[in-house]
């Protein structure tokens, strides 16, 4: 078990999220605070990397990526000049989720890299679309928000790591707010029509899954999917941060250390709702990373605590470091083979 830490966002190192990985994986990276004001969501960077000895395998966490577009010329000019001035996000095409991955993940990220296929993830994009839906449905019967969009995806990539080839799993989804706005053709001409849209486009930060070129353990992948759990007490932090940017850009730490310490007291039943969804599709994910997975199942450790960890084995177990052990062997006990403290988990039916 480990844990990603945000070491100065709120004055005090925070817990951002924690899950398992193989104990002998070294880990690197973590958040960045930037100075990227002129984007909001684009200040606080998670990129975080962990990779087995020989380094072909690993599970990664790359930047996410917010920009803006038009479909109104000027309005896309406009909003350019504005990025390059400094007070506003990027400006660039509405594209999908498929060719965000290509033209910019793999673009910055693996350059060099050889696209071997990409697919959708329907169950995902559903579950994405229905959180929206949540959080923007009365600005839409409003008529503040034209739409929401949450697009799923995947490629595959193959590259050289070390001298050897390895294939790599990169997903992410891409949201996408369409809001209306005055048509610059006609304001030129004294008519006030809102025929024209903006859009803000927000990637969530990608997930990379690599391994040798046939050797790719799905159920190892699939356990460090269904592993992660978000800190919702961060979350809230985060999101409050967002919310109050306008007034806290010139306060910096001190008002997100107080904003932290406040947290606690403001994670509302909404932002509650929304963690469970978020690790429902979680689970969703680690199922869908390959057929060859049978899902995740639920143990119960000697504390009473629930961990989740890759179903179709018989008998688990723990150390008091943390670690994890599961088999299907008969008879095998690691408390006796490996001579060690291994607790048994009960599973939950």
């Amino acid at each position: 078990m480990i844990r990603i830490m945000d070491e100065q966002g709120f004055g005090q190192p925070v817990e951002v999220m924690r899950f398992l990985i193989p104990v002998d994986w070294r880990t690197e990276g973590g958040i960045r605070w930037t100075n990227e004001t002129r984007c909001p969501l684009n200040i606080i960077q998670l990129a975080f990397r962990a990779s087995s000895a020989d380094g072909l395998s690993a599970f990664e966490y790359l930047p996410s990526y917010t920009w803006q577009s038009a479909n109104d010329p000027q309005t896309m000019q406009i909003i350019q000049q504005q990025a390059q001035a400094g007070t506003a996000c990027d400006g660039g095409p509405v594209v999908g989720v498929l060719d965000y991955l290509r033209q910019r993940v793999v673009a910055r990220s693996r350059p060099g890299a050889r696209v071997i296929g990409g697919e959708a993830l329907q169950a995902m994009s559903q579950a994405k679309q229905n959180t929206l839906m949540q959080g923007y449905s009365q600005m839409i019967q409003a008529g503040y928000i034209r739409g929401v969009k949450a697009e799923s995806g995947a490629i595959r990539i193959s590259y050289a790591q070390n001298g050897q080839p390895v294939e790599e799993w990169i997903s992410t989804t891409l949201n996408t707010i369409v809001t209306p706005t005055a048509n610059t053709a006609a304001l030129m001409q004294g008519q006030v029509s809102y025929t024209a849209s903006n859009y803000v486009m927000f990637a969530e930060g990608p997930t990379a899954l690599r391994g040798p070129v046939g050797h790719v353990d799905p159920k190892l992948m699939a356990t460090i999917l269904a592993s992660i759990r978000p800190n919702p007490q961060y979350q809230a932090a985060v999101n409050q941060f967002l919310a109050n940017m306008s007034q806290i850009a010139q306060k910096g730490a001190m008002d997100r250390a107080r904003i932290w310490q406040q947290a606690g007291q403001q994670i509302s039943n909404i932002i509650t709702q929304t963690y469970q969804q978020n690790q429902a599709i979680q689970d969703r994910a680690a199922e869908q990373f390959s057929q060859a997975v049978r899902g995740v199942e639920t143990y119960i450790q000697p504390d009473g605590q629930r961990v989740e960890l890759t179903g179709g084995y018989d008998n688990a177990w723990m150390n008091n470091r943390g670690e994890y052990l599961l088999s299907d062997q008969p008879g095998f006990n690691p408390a006796v083979q490996l001579q060690e403290n291994w607790q048994p988990l009960r599973k939950t039916r």
